[in-house]
Formats: C-alpha cells, structure tokens, sequence
C-alpha cells in the first residue's frame, strides 16, 4: 500500500497541488472568510445583515470554486454592487478613524473584512496566472468595502479616535 503524501490536495476539480500553492491558500482563505460571516451572523442583531450575510456565503461557495471555471458572473457583481448602494443609503461614514469593534458582531465583521483582503490580494496572483478571471477580484474588492458598511450599521454610533 503506498503512503498518501499530505503535502499535497485534490482540488474541487480534481487537480492535485501543493498545500502552500497560491491555489490552495486562496481556497482556504475563502473558507476561512465564510467562517467568520457566519460568526458575524450568528450575533447580528439586524435581520437584513444576517440575511445579506447568508447570501454572502452562499456566494462565497462560488468564489472558492472559481478556478474550477464555476465562479461568478456580471449578475454576481450587480448584486453585489445593488448591495453596497443599499447599504451606503443607511450608514453614517466617519470623518475620522474610529475603532470598529465594539461588540461579537462588529468583531467578527472586522476579521472577515480583513480576511477579505487577503484573500483579494491572492486572487490577483492567481488572475495573474489565468486560473480565475477579475470579475472575482473585483468582487471581492467590494465585499472588503460592503462588510465595513455592515460594521457601521451594526455598530451604530462610533467613538472618534
């Protein structure tokens, strides 16, 4: 019987990489995003956050199996855009920098949001060796931007720092 090698993973594809493959930090960075919003959702307090923040995993499944050429379409980054709109309608912005966590949800958010950005910052290495288009790229750009706006609704009033 040969000995699995556990360096390695099959992707939702089938390919075999590397664990530290840029391919499988980005899967398992998206994971990890879909796991703190669904903390964020679980202490949310407004009804219409944790609804969006169930769509949002559910798209999230989507931007993780992009490079299986299933990702998301002009239709998932409207959405998303109708989203942002809706939320900047119902949201004071800062004038200054404030601290963001104030309580599970917001504290969540904020992991999340961060997370985002990291996993946006490793779908453009992949963008950059054609394994997933910039429609994900940009969206999750703006999912970065839509979870600061839930942390300002669900926040509420900020202390100015």
């Amino acid at each position: 019987m040969r000995k699995k090698d556990d360096s390695k993973t099959v992707t939702a594809d089938g390919r075999v990489v590397s664990k530290d493959s840029n391919l499988a930090w980005y899967v398992g960075t998206i994971d990890e995003v879909n796991a703190f919003i669904g903390l964020a959702k679980v202490f949310s307090r407004s009804g219409d956050v944790k609804e969006l923040l169930e769509e949002i995993q559910r798209r999230m499944f989507v931007v993780g199996a992009e490079y299986a050429k299933k990702g998301l379409d002009k239709e998932d980054y409207e959405w998303l855009l109708k989203k942002v709109e809706e939320f900047e309608k119902t949201v004071e912005m800062p004038k200054s920098f404030v601290i963001l966590e104030k309580d599970e949800c917001t504290a969540f958010l904020s992991v999340a949001r961060t997370v985002v950005r990291r996993a946006e910052r490793i779908a453009v290495r992949l963008y950059r060796e054609g394994l997933i288009g910039i429609n994900t790229v940009e969206w999750l750009n703006k999912l970065n931007y839509l979870l600061y706006l839930m942390i300002l609704r669900e926040g509420g009033e900020f202390e100015k720092i």
